[in-house]
């Protein structure tokens, strides 16, 4: 089974293209603390691609595990299906790893979590780094540096002179970051109730949703399959309750309005399905190359104006 590969980091969704700009114009001691936390920022985006690769091996052996599941389900012929030694082992290695998908999956959200306020630190050492003047680099330390959620509201409530492009940025990360702090929350501070996890398994995707475990809920999903069983034949022998939903989901046009508002029920009061995995990274990827971009312009002006400073003060020094 094929699954999709995490997006390539590039030098500027690194921010890589900005740290070695820095580090050509700044003396080592000035770029110290920079340095510190950037080689932590790094570090942490490279976890979340180790942390995908881990998440596919299970979806491996997850999706092994359920076709033999299958196998033996759908076995017609006289006696009992004779599992082979490689089945064997398989079902052993998922009776001994069977929640470390589980596992992989929230580690990779609340490590995507710890990226975004690793950045607002990074973020904080950068604006006093190349601030033009006293007053651009006093702003810049009273500046906010504990949650990217913050950082949101700092740059997109009030108009900021100077850092309108900066503001635009930010606003453009709200919908993607909403949704990975959701998960976050979820996983960390507002579970309140026991819940169980299901997923849904695909030639080129997973679905992983949480939910509290309730027999109506179970119950709905299988009325509905029964309902449209004739005008859809995907449906016909669907008994995997995540799969269901997912398909409902996916066809929620074609539905009765009674029952589109039914299925937003079922996913709004029973739990929630995570954001997708590769779509959000290529997201924060793509918001950390803007941010590099950002700041290299904004260096380029910062010695642009130094440079021009310096040479009024030598033209001025020539006619005295």
């Amino acid at each position: 089974m094929l699954y999709i590969e995490l997006e390539n980091l590039t030098s500027k969704s690194l921010i890589l293209e900005l740290s070695r700009n820095l580090n050509e114009h700044y003396e080592k001691a000035k770029l110290a603390p920079y340095n510190m936390y950037y080689r932590s920022f790094r570090m942490t985006q490279l976890f979340l691609t180790e942390i995908w690769d881990r998440i596919l091996k299970d979806l491996r052996l997850d999706s092994e595990y359920w076709a033999i599941q299958a196998e033996i389900h759908y076995w017609e012929e006289d006696g009992e299906y004779k599992l082979s030694e490689g089945e064997v082992k398989i079902i052993d290695e998922y009776s001994k790893h069977e929640f470390r998908l589980n596992l992989d999956v929230e580690d990779w959200f609340l490590h995507a979590h710890i990226l975004m306020e690793k950045y607002v630190k990074l973020f904080k050492i950068l604006m006093i780094l190349t601030s033009r003047n006293k007053a651009e680099s006093k702003w810049a330390n009273e500046l906010p540096n504990r949650s990217f959620n913050d950082h949101i509201r700092k740059f997109t409530k009030i108009e900021i002179e100077g850092n309108k492009e900066y503001s635009e940025i930010v606003d453009g990360c709200k919908a993607w970051y909403s949704d990975l702090k959701n998960v976050r929350d979820d996983l960390i501070e507002h579970e309140q109730v026991g819940r169980f996890w299901g997923r849904s398994t695909y030639p080129d995707h997973f679905t992983i949703s949480r939910f509290r475990r309730s027999d109506k809920m179970i119950k709905k999903i299988y009325e509905l399959r029964d309902k449209y069983e004739k005008t859809f034949q995907d449906l016909k022998g669907k008994g995997n309750f995540f799969e269901l939903l997912d398909f409902f989901e996916s066809n929620i046009k074609k539905l009765e309005p009674g029952d589109v508002y039914r299925v937003a029920n079922i996913r709004k009061e029973y739990g929630c399905a995570f954001p997708d995995i590769p779509q959000l990274y290529s997201r924060m990827n793509k918001f950390f190359s803007l941010v590099n971009d950002y700041f290299v312009s904004r260096e380029f002006r910062r010695r642009g104006e130094k440079l021009g400073n310096q040479m009024k003060t030598t033209n001025c020094s020539s006619v005295h």
